[in-house]
């Protein structure tokens, strides 16, 4: 445990890179290729957007340390702890005897229904208060990707990546998800015009997501799925009309404070979903 705990320190470090290259990647990108034009890059709320890309991601992963140790030892209750501590580095039963591409691929497909469903949920009344916070970017950016309520990302993100390891998977492939996944949902978030084409109903596109971050009326509620459009397709969510751009994003009518902390601690307040 406390060899995982310093790895999870260790990761923090290299984030500051990975935050820097996908800066660079996605600011470049979006000057080149904007579907909003006229948005800032330096808007009001960028060091709110920086708060959330160090904080959450190191919170997320203590979150689903704790997640799968509860769940294997629960599973695995009476076994040595050598044999707990296997489980935990390799995964059990017969997932994790499948190819590690194999494990990865599958996981990446059940954790983006489960996800879906977790996304509609926080959608609702009783769980939207936190999910509004991902919601109240003005300007949606790639940066905006990290902007989740710690409630709303540890019982989204951190529960369904623990459940992907406690149900047997080697945590090796669910590392790699949690990889691509991180570099997709900012992609998705970012300032760009890409709509896939003819991929549009395979793969979540930048345009796809801004319509589900737009707060005109026409698309919100719609486009749930984090990579598979299909979902939205199938459950009667799907909204991406042709030769037209979201333009206004945000929470109607909200008084979601600015800073982080004001953020933190406004769902505690608030008991009525906005817009």
């Amino acid at each position: 445990m406390e060899a995982t705990l310093q790895t999870i320190l260790a990761s923090w470090h290299s984030l500051f890179f990975w935050l820097m290259g996908l800066g660079v990647a996605f600011v470049l990108l979006a000057r080149l290729l904007p579907c909003n034009p006229a948005q800032p890059i330096l808007r009001s709320d960028l060091f709110t957007d920086l708060c959330y890309a160090l904080f959450v991601p190191l919170l997320n992963r203590f979150a689903r340390v704790i997640f799968v140790v509860l769940g294997v030892s629960l599973l695995f209750a009476g076994e040595s702890p050598q044999s707990i501590e296997h489980v935990l580095k390799h995964g059990f039963g017969p997932l994790s005897q499948l190819p590690i591409w194999l494990q990865a691929a599958i996981i990446f497909i059940v954790s983006d229904v489960m996800l879906y469903w977790c996304h509609r949920f926080f959608h609702g009344r009783k769980l939207w208060r936190f999910h509004a916070i991902h919601h109240s970017s003005e300007h949606l950016d790639w940066l905006s990707a990290y902007r989740f309520h710690p409630v709303n990302s540890m019982l989204t993100f951190s529960l369904v990546d623990a459940l992907m390891i406690i149900i047997g998977f080697s945590p090796v492939a669910v590392g790699l998800f949690v990889g691509f996944n991180t570099i997709y949902s900012a992609m998705v978030h970012a300032n760009l015009n890409w709509t896939f084409g003819p991929f549009k109903y395979v793969f979540a596109s930048p345009v796809f997501h801004r319509w589900h971050h737009t707060s005109q009326q026409e698309g919100m509620d719609k486009n749930f799925a984090p990579t598979f459009p299909l979902l939205d397709i199938v459950f009667g969510t799907f909204y991406m009309p042709e030769e037209r751009r979201p333009l206004v994003y945000g929470v109607p009518g909200s008084d979601i404070p600015k800073s982080f902390v004001g953020q933190m601690l406004w769902p505690f307040r608030s008991q009525r979903k906005e817009g």
